[in-house]
């Protein structure tokens, strides 16, 4: 016959769950103490700090902080906004006269470059009068030529006049021409050369048909 085990006795669940909760401990009273101090001492750290931020008078932030809480002070004078009132206005008129000038130069530079003043040109070295005149080389009389008169192509309106040398003297060729639209050629009427008191009407030259 086999021997019989003893029965073990179990405990219920909700003993070993209560067994598994954590167990609240209280702090010493040390412990509390300290921690009531340092709460206290970080108030008071605060609140001294707020009053530091207050403001204080020049005799106070003096006594206080000594010389570094005095007003920093720059013994200068502000400086007058119209003291230069005329030399800016110089500047003011002297840039716009520049401009002025440099867009006359370059309206001049585009004339000078036009086709009509080119052809003209062209025309001038081929004439036997005006060579005879002026002689070879003929060009305009200076590095920079200017061109006067109006010269509007889309308006169809030439009158202009500038100087031209050669290897003998110089002149003045004058041009005179106009178009009813773009889509008719222009009519020359007066294409000339001037050298002193002498005229010569280019247009009876029969060695070049100028046209423009």
């Amino acid at each position: 016959m086999l021997p019989l085990r003893p029965r073990t006795m179990r405990a219920p669940l909700s003993t070993m769950l209560r067994s598994l909760r954590p167990v609240r401990t209280t702090l010493p009273n040390t412990l509390r103490l300290a921690s009531t101090q340092a709460s206290s001492s970080s108030t008071s750290t605060t609140a001294a700090a707020a009053n530091d931020t207050t403001i204080l008078s020049e005799e106070e932030a003096s006594k206080k902080y000594g010389n570094h809480g005095r007003p920093m002070t720059i013994d200068r004078e502000l400086p007058n906004p119209l003291k230069d009132r005329t030399y800016r206005r110089v500047q003011f008129v002297g840039f716009w006269v520049l401009m002025g000038v440099a867009s006359v130069l370059m309206f001049n530079y585009e004339k000078t470059n036009s086709p009509i003043v080119t052809t003209t040109l062209h025309f001038l070295r081929r004439s036997k009068v005006v060579r005879e005149v002026l002689g070879d080389e003929i060009d305009f009389a200076s590095i920079y030529p200017w061109i006067s008169g109006e010269l509007n192509q889309v308006k169809g309106v030439v009158n202009i006049t500038f100087d031209v040398k050669g290897s003998k003297q110089q002149g003045t060729i004058s041009l005179k021409a106009d178009r009813a639209n773009r889509h008719h050629d222009f009519l020359i009427h007066e294409w000339s050369l001037t050298v002193g008191d002498t005229k010569l009407d280019l247009l009876d030259d029969d060695s070049v048909d100028f046209s423009v």
